[in-house]
Order: structure tokens, then C-alpha cells, then sequence
């Protein structure tokens, strides 16, 4: 048994305006793994799809985009920006115009050569509001009609407005690049290491490895990812192994697992983890005091032991630990009965009685609603934890009155997502000014220093007012068999699929 804890956490500056290409050279290749068969085991979602602009964010999507699809730019382990199929970023002094030059050579899984026209009809198509994307407001800074080709490796982006950290935000897991040159709108061509051999939404995709891939070979020949109906199958199939990797750990099963012979768990302290949000559009929770009184009666030292089983540290109701930025200035919000009852009576809101949804698809979702449930009882408040499987979930993400949500991303784009009018994840339905004249202020300097200032700001208003109970920040946890080696901690949770260096040896 070997459980590794990550002991530092290494954090991008937020403006990574000129990124060295860390990633540029190409690796000598490791060794194919004789052939055998990678097999990852992941929450599953009958609603994916093998193209990369799903309207839906699910476990299982991303494992799959992250072997098939490639970026501009990604996050590397420790969080850090860095170039992918773009060698470069150059911004003009007034930051509303980035010339991007692409790297040379990148073969796509049709055999043609990734080029400027690639790059900038997926940014239009992301960017075209009759396809109604649900992340394009990532993106929204980029004007589609100011998307212009220099040449085949460069292409120029007009912005609709100054923004700073460019590199950042197209660093998104979603905004990814296709080639439709010898493929399809619904099977395109991607970049990455593995190309797609099958796949069936909701249950498997087969992928060989991609052996003209640009960068740093696949060091097994094959990976399956199977699809499950819940946390607990994954870890199921792990212990039978069924599964070689299991993305998702409960926590509940650490102690248990640690017994097991041949079996390995991989820590890794991160920037996702699950939380409770309010809808802050309809009632109860349209009144400040009954979300006040909803975050009071949380006993947060409970839940990080009970549901999280001390895998997490306490969380203060904002998005934390996606920046470098120093923590804003607001106390510990801690678990006082008395203060919710009387806000509760304030209100008057004595009779609460609601559903929590969750899709239970990462670790420690269930435990803590359950647990924050009993919780509530105590002041009179009756929550009711639904578990619904992921696609209805999903389907209904921004109409929840309660729901468990979880975030998996740099707060620059968190930001944008979670709580700005527009944003594809906003489901507490956040639109607050002083909030929204920040997030204007932080995108239109590419200033480290400049940035913190506003992203501070920005979480003390998150705490103060904002729909979220972020009662935990926690860890991830990835289990793997004996065979496997190369898996590496990776700040926002894809430990389990991050195969850069991955080998296995039956």
C-alpha cells in the first residue's frame, strides 16, 4: 500500500501574458506497455459526446477530451499556464488585440497538418451563438468577426474589450481544437496522444494511441475508459479489477482500501472539490438572512471528518485555493445555531423544507449533504438529499433551488463562470454590481499584483453575499493497481487521466 500527500502547492501567477513553451520539445518516447490495455474508471454520463462542445461538463468527458483534444494552452500539473498547439501569445499595449502563432508540424488523427484555419473555425464555432454553447462566455472577450489568418501558423484575435489573461482563459478544459479536414462536425479530428477506436455515451470508449502525435508519445499502446453509474461502482471495479485506475476515491473507502493488496492511492491536495449552492432567484433563498442562516449551520469540523474523512480543510463560503492570491480579509464563518434560528425567524422562514440535489458523481458529495442535512434538522430546517444520475442532473443545472455543485478551475475562469451574469455555471444566479465592476477591472490588466487585488475583493463578496455554502476545500483522491506507475498529483482533480509518462505492466 503507498499513499502519497502532497506536501506543496504550486500555483500559476494569474497573467501569464508571455509563457515560456515548457512543453515544447518533444520527450523521447516511453515504452509502449507491451500492448496491454489501460482501463480508467469514471463516473459516466449517457449525454456525452464524442465532439468537443458538449453543452454538459461531466467527469466522464473530460477524461475522454483530455487523450483525444488538445488546447491552445493548458494547465500542467502544479496549475501553471502553458503553451500547447500555440508556441506563442503576443498581446498589443492596449491588450484588445493577441497575435497567436501556432507550433509547426502537429499532425491531426486525419492526417492532415493542424493550421491557422483549424484554430480559428473552432474558436468561431464556439463563439457562434446559434450553436449555443454553454461555455462561451469563457471566450466571450474574443470578437468571431476579428478572428483573422495571417498565415498557416498565425492567426490574429480582435477582442470585443481589453483583457489581460488571454492565455489564461483559453487554458480552459473545454476550449479545445478540432480539424474537420477528412472528418466530420460529429467526429472530428482532434490532436492528442489517443484517437478514438469506439465509443457508446454512458458506458466505454476504446482509444489507440495516436503514433503521430507531435508531442511526447502514450507510454501504453490502449486505454478503455469505463463509464459507471456512481463513485461507489468505480471503486468497486478497482477492488475486482475490472479497472486499472479509478478517478475518485471516496473517502469513506480510504481505510478500507489501504488493506487491500495490490492496490495504490494517489493524494493530492487541489482546487476542486464539491459545494453547496442556493439559487439566490427564488425563494427561500432570495432573502440574504435565510442564506446567512443556511451557512451558519454548518459544523464544518464535522464534515471534513466525517464525509471527507479529514482528506479537506475547512472552507469559509468562497471559491478558494484556484489563485496564488493572498486569502481575502474575512473571519472564519463557523457553525452558530442560535444566530441561524433568529435569522431564520427574521425572515420568516421557519418551515423550510427543500430538496438538495447532487449527482453524487465526485467524493464526498453524498456524505456531506447527508450530513449537512442532519445538521440542519437541528434549527427545524428540512433538507431532503436527492440523487439523481448525471445527465438529468445536468440537464436541469441551472434551475435547482439547492443543489451540490464543484469547481475544478483557476478562479480567473471561475470567475466568469460561476458568478457573472451569463456564465455557463452560474446557478446561484449571482448578479451583484460591485462584484461585476471587479471581474471588469481584473480582466483588463495583465498585473499579477493588480489582479489579486481585485480576485481578494471579489471572494470577500463571495463570502459576504454570495449563494454558495463552501463549508470544505478538499483533496483528490486516484486509486490504481499494481502496473501502473508514472501518476502524478494534479491540482484540479484529473490525476486518474493526466497519462503524460503513464506506463503499465501486467
Amino acid at each position: 500500500m503507498h499513499i502519497r500527500t502532497r506536501t506543496q502547492r504550486g500555483v500559476a501567477a494569474l497573467a501569464a501574458v508571455l509563457l515560456a513553451a515548457s512543453l515544447a520539445s518533444c520527450a523521447p518516447s516511453a515504452d509502449d506497455g507491451g500492448g496491454e490495455v489501460l482501463t480508467i474508471g469514471v463516473v459516466g454520463n449517457s449525454k456525452d459526446q464524442v465532439q468537443p462542445y458538449t453543452q454538459q461538463g461531466s467527469s466522464s468527458a473530460s477524461a475522454l477530451y483530455r487523450q483525444v483534444y488538445e488546447g491552445l494552452t493548458a494547465t500542467d500539473p502544479s496549475g501553471a499556464v502553458i503553451y500547447k498547439l500555440a508556441e506563442s501569445m503576443t498581446p498589443n499595449e492596449t491588450l484588445d488585440t493577441w497575435t497567436v502563432k501556432l507550433r509547426e508540424g502537429v499532425t491531426t488523427h486525419a492526417g492532415e497538418e493542424f493550421v491557422a484555419e483549424d484554430a480559428v473555425e473552432s474558436l468561431k464555432w464556439m463563439l457562434d451563438p446559434d450553436n449555443a454553447w454553454a461555455f462561451a462566455t469563457q471566450i466571450g472577450f474574443i470578437d468571431p468577426e476579428g478572428l483573422k489568418i495571417i498565415d498557416d501558423y498565425t492567426f490574429e484575435m480582435n477582442l470585443n474589450r481589453p483583457y489581460g489573461p488571454v492565455p489564461n482563459a483559453l487554458a480552459m478544459d473545454r476550449v479545445l481544437m478540432r480539424s474537420l479536414k477528412g472528418a466530420t462536425e460529429d467526429a472530428p479530428a482532434g490532436t492528442g496522444p489517443f484517437e478514438v477506436a469506439s465509443f457508446t455515451a454512458g458506458q466505454e470508449a476504446q482509444l489507440t494511441r495516436f503514433d503521430d502525435y507531435w508531442g511526447e508519445k502514450a507510454g501504453v499502446e490502449k486505454v478503455k475508459l469505463s463509464f459507471f453509474q456512481d463513485q461507489q461502482a468505480v471503486t468497486n471495479a478497482l477492488r475486482g479489477g475490472q479497472v486499472d485506475i479509478a478517478h475518485g476515491i471516496p473517502f469513506t473507502d480510504v481505510p478500507s482500501l489501504e488493506k487491500e493488496p495490490g492496490i495504490n492511492l494517489l493524494v493530492s491536495e487541489t482546487a476542486s472539490y464539491p459545494f453547496m449552492s442556493m439559487n439566490m432567484s427564488v425563494p427561500p433563498f432570495d432573502n440574504p438572512k435565510v442564506r446567512e442562516a443556511m451557512r451558519l449551520i454548518a459544523d464544518r469540523e464535522e464534515i471534513v471528518e466525517k464525509a471527507f474523512g479529514g482528506y479537506a480543510v475547512v472552507g469559509n463560503d468562497y471559491i478558494g485555493k484556484n489563485t496564488s492570491c493572498p486569502t481575502p480579509d474575512v473571519p472564519q464563518r463557523k457553525q452558530d445555531l442560535e444566530r441561524a434560528k433568529q435569522l431564520l425567524e427574521e425572515a420568516g422562514a421557519t418551515d423550510i423544507n427543500v430538496d438538495l440535489v447532487t449527482d453524487a458523481a465526485f467524493p464526498g458529495m453524498m456524505e456531506m449533504a447527508q450530513l449537512y442535512a442532519q445538521q440542519a434538522a437541528k434549527v427545524g430546517v428540512t433538507i431532503n438529499v436527492k440523487k439523481l444520475d448525471v445527465a438529468s442532473f445536468l440537464n436541469r443545472w441551472l434551475e435547482w433551488p439547492f443543489h451540490v455543485g464543484y469547481t475544478s478551475s483557476p478562479y480567473l475562469l471561475t470567475a466568469t463562470s460561476h458568478f457573472l451574469p451569463g456564465g455557463s455555471e452560474n446557478s446561484t444566479h449571482m448578479d451583484d454590481a460591485e462584484y461585476n465592476a471587479l471581474a471588469d477591472k481584473l480582466y483588463m490588466t495583465a498585473d499579477p499584483d493588480e489582479q489579486c487585488g481585485f480576485v481578494s475583493q471579489m471572494q470577500a463578496i463571495e463570502n459576504k453575499r454570495g449563494g454558495d455554502i463552501v463549508v470544505v476545500n478538499g483533496n483528490s483522491i486516484a486509486g490504481y493497481r499494481d502496473g501502473v506507475t508514472g501518476l502524478k498529483e494534479e491540482l484540479y482533480g484529473k490525476s486518474a487521466y493526466a497519462l503524460e509518462g503513464v506506463t503499465l505492466k501486467k
